[in-house]
């Protein structure tokens, strides 16, 4: 007995000249066709489930970061499950899909904003986040192109938007790769060959940035010179969202708190520690070695290590209030506990002497005794005898 085909394709292979300029549908998928399409949406929707895992383990409450990509991660999941639809539903839920998928974009760019934002100064934030608003036009009309498109409403606009969507989609991206490998010399002054030493978890995060522009520029190309020979399907821009995804998956945290965590490590490993306060604009500030004064006494030590050394700001700050100002850069929003030092005093005890004119001193006002006078009594009762003088004036 043959096998059943569930997907139901055409026995043709290969499409025909005519067919490349109609809308694509579920019956006018060739079985080549239909087999890449089914493969790039089953590693789509496989390669997004085990991130989401991944959010899932590392995800805290509270963090607005961590939420955003959550979302991001579910908003693109489904774009990858229009293949089980029959027509003629295929085009609306294929439409639908799609524009859930053009929202995660630009939760991708908030993201990358958020991630960057640290080190960008204020007018670099709403440039950033400016920018971002101006083009969400050409998405609302891209989203009604791909409507009437797979659809035959009448319109085929999105033949002539869909080869400009990576210049409305991916600079910021870019912009953020660039920006990540420039702080990273100039403000931590660590070459990246180094710092993926320190951290090779960190250099799996660059590699998924670079494959992605990769991918994404391999989809510039076949979408502008139209060489999606297979009924129109290319799957580029699956491999450049998915690593794109992971890149902001690896690290659920900012850059700054990501970079600090890395350098307070290699600290840590070299035996030295190092105050945590705010950094700001990637300044450093040196800290040299404080020799303790008393074995007891409370004291900071900070050893020379290989690395820069910088002041790390914490990272766990609550979530509620850290993006309720999203253009501000200050790291903390509570106040950041400082260390007292106290000199140790020693409290010793002494007995007063008196004084002469002290309240309690009877010097010079009592009078002295007279000295007695004390001699032998003569034998016939005469009151003639040796005197002397005794100074206690008692009798002998």
């Amino acid at each position: 007995m043959a096998p059943v085909d569930p997907f139901h394709l055409p026995v043709k292979r290969f499409p025909d000249p005519s067919e490349q300029t109609k809308p694509p549908s579920r019956s006018g998928l060739t079985v080549d066709g239909g087999y890449l399409e089914a493969w790039a949406q089953g590693y789509n929707v496989g390669s997004l489930i085990i991130l989401l895992l991944i959010v899932f383990c590392n995800y805290r409450s509270g963090i607005w970061l961590h939420k955003l990509i959550l979302l991001e991660l579910v908003l693109a999941l489904w774009h990858g499950t229009f293949i089980f639809v029959k027509d003629p539903t295929y085009g609306w839920y294929l439409s639908s899909t799609a524009l859930l998928l053009f929202i995660s974009y630009q939760l991708h760019n908030i993201i990358s904003w958020l991630k960057i934002r640290p080190f960008l100064p204020k007018w670099g934030s709403y440039l950033f986040i400016g920018s971002l608003i101006a083009v969400q036009p050409f998405w609302v009309a891209e989203a009604w192109s791909n409507f009437e498109y797979f659809n035959n409403l009448g319109s085929e606009a999105n033949l002539r938007m869909r080869p400009w969507e990576a210049l409305v989609r991916d600079p910021w991206w870019i912009f953020t790769t660039w920006k990540l490998i420039d702080i990273i010399s100039k403000t931590y002054m660590f070459k990246v060959l180094d710092l993926i030493k320190i951290n090779p978890r960190f250099g799996v995060m660059l590699g998924c940035m670079f494959v992605s522009i990769a991918f994404l520029l391999t989809d510039v190309v076949i979408s502008a010179l139209r060489k999606s020979s297979l009924s129109g399907i290319n799957p580029y821009w699956r491999f450049a969202l998915v690593f794109k995804c992971a890149s902001d998956t690896i690290f659920l945290d900012d850059f700054k708190s990501v970079l600090d965590d890395i350098v307070t490590r290699k600290m840590q490993s070299a035996g030295g520690t190092v105050h945590r306060g705010s950094q700001t604009g990637g300044r450093k500030r040196r800290h040299s070695a404080v020799e303790p004064r008393e074995p007891d006494g409370d004291y900071i030590e900070c050893g020379p290590i290989g690395g820069p050394v910088t002041n790390i700001s914490s990272s766990q700050s609550s979530g509620r209030s850290k993006y309720l100002n999203p253009f501000s850069r200050r790291e903390h929003s509570t106040p950041i506990p400082k260390i007292h030092v106290q000199k140790e005093t020693t409290v010793t005890t002494e007995m007063r002497k008196p004084r002469s004119d002290s309240y309690a001193s009877d010097r010079n006002i009592l009078p002295m005794p007279a000295p007695a006078l004390y001699g032998t009594k003569p034998q016939d009762g005469g009151s003639s005898g040796d005197l002397s003088i005794n100074p206690r004036g008692g009798y002998v």
